[in-house]
């Protein structure tokens, strides 16, 4: 089945799930960033009491004697304030000093202030002030880092990075969703649309190449059932059409048959000249009879699927020269002119013998029944690419225009039938014909009235 190229094709499955992925693990990083800052906004401005270094001044903290030191920091924010000597000796303390730590070698106490570089739990502020006698001192201030904001910290962390991955996981699985939920809801109504017997549903939406698959594999399978149905419909219609004419073809000889038969039995005395006469009408149905049952027999062999035809190679011109030689009689005593164009040269065609007889014997019978005398018989055989064409007409009565897109259906006869006319013929001849795998049209012709084109398959 052709593509509808009407609808693009999207990339396959296995590119959007990837897309997804990117997607999915940018939304984490994102919301693992807006969570960070969301925590530490939640701790700064709520939890967590860190004063603004810039905004303290340690020349106000700072007061000799020692004891003086102003201590209201440490009641709002925690911690320890140390006095460091030039030697790097702790000489005063004052708050509750959390560790034991009384000396500072050289370059220790500068990487406990760089905060890059302090692997502790304490944060250190160093301010610089003087003693009583001009010597250089550190006041230190060390605030530990407590455990219960850390862990407040880890908490609002992770309800925030729950609660916003939530969100954006639950608004881009809609969006997912809704991208996939199309082409399934139509698939999931196409099927429906099949159980209920309608085989004209067929299925348009754009998606994946996978989905896109489906899409064609679906409007493929509902084509060749809407075909299939319209088939056996037409089948059914031919056999209810067929019996309906072979019941009226049949009534009119048993009708005659029996009520001839009965004017025989009923009445002894007729003249012998009227029962010759009588006995004459009942062969003449009788005959009719057995020639339309042998028709249908043909017909319904040639119908069987496991039909077989006896085929070989044959020399066309040869066998359709020969064919109509055979006509030569008829064709003089019925007064008909012969008009020939079979060439000499050899063209081999796989056939069945027997049953092409039947259709050139069907065809040049036809013609010499149904036209009058001085009319012209044509016959001709030429080579195509595709295969070989027989042409079979006359410039007789021709065919009435209502039957000739009708006529190789069966039980067609045009206005005037001949005796012991079935209407079978034609329809025997193209479904012999469609064994072959060859092709029969009643072509318009100026020249000829009835034009019989018969194309067949070389070998």
């Amino acid at each position: 089945m052709k593509k509808n190229e009407s609808i693009p094709d999207k990339r396959p499955l296995k590119q959007l799930f990837f897309r997804h992925y990117v997607v999915i693990s940018g939304l984490l990083l994102c919301t693992i960033m807006i969570a960070l800052l969301g925590t530490d906004l939640l701790m700064d401005n709520y939890f967590d009491k860190t004063p603004d270094l810039t905004q303290v001044d340690g020349s106000k903290i700072y007061q000799y004697p020692f004891e003086k030191i102003d201590g209201r920091l440490l009641d709002e924010y925690g911690g320890w304030f140390e006095i460091v000597n030039e030697s790097g000796k702790v000489i005063y303390v004052k708050g509750n000093k959390e560790d034991n730590i009384m000396t500072y070698s050289d370059g220790t106490l500068y990487a406990k202030v760089d905060i890059l570089r302090n692997d502790d739990s304490t944060f250190y502020h160093a301010y610089q002030a003087q003693g009583p006698e001009g010597e250089n001192y550190v006041l230190l201030w060390k605030i530990p880092q407590r455990l219960e904001n850390i862990s407040v910290a880890l908490g609002i962390f992770i309800a925030l990075f729950a609660v916003l991955l939530f969100i954006a996981l639950y608004f881009y699985t809609r969006y997912s969703v809704l991208q996939m939920k199309k082409p399934l809801r139509q698939i999931v109504e196409g099927i429906k649309e099949m159980e209920g017997f309608n085989y004209q549903k067929r299925l348009r939406f754009s998606a994946e190449m996978e989905f896109a698959e489906i899409r064609e594999a679906f409007n493929g399978m509902a084509e060749r059932l809407q075909q299939t149905s319209a088939e056996k419909e037409a089948v059914a219609n031919n056999k209810r059409n067929m019996l309906l004419h072979l019941s009226h073809d049949l009534k009119t000889p048993i009708t005659s048959v029996f009520g001839y038969s009965q004017l025989l039995l009923d009445r002894p005395e007729l003249e012998e000249e009227q029962r010759r006469q009588y006995v004459q009408y009942i062969n003449d149905k009788s005959s009719y009879m057995a020639h339309l049952i042998q028709n249908l027999f043909e017909l319904a062999k040639l119908e069987d699927q496991h039909v077989r035809l006896d085929k070989e190679k044959v020399n066309i011109s040869k066998w359709f020269m020969q064919l109509v030689a055979e006509f030569y009689p008829e064709i003089e005593d019925r007064g008909f002119q012969l008009e020939v164009k079979i060439p000499e040269e050899p063209l081999f065609v796989v056939f069945d013998k027997m049953h092409m007889n039947r259709v050139i014997t069907n065809l040049i019978g036809n013609s010499l029944k149904h036209n009058p005398p001085g009319t012209q018989l044509f016959v001709s055989c030429e080579k195509i690419e595709a295969g070989v064409v027989l042409w079979l007409g006359d410039n007789g009565t021709g065919v009435q225009e209502n039957v000739r897109e009708h006529i190789f259906e069966e039980f067609i006869k045009g206005s005037n039938p001949v005796k012991d006319s079935t209407g079978l013929g034609l329809a025997i001849c193209r479904k012999i014909i469609t064994l072959h795998q060859g092709t029969i049209h009643l072509e318009r012709n100026q020249r000829y009235t009835t034009l019989f084109k018969i194309t067949l398959p070389l070998e």
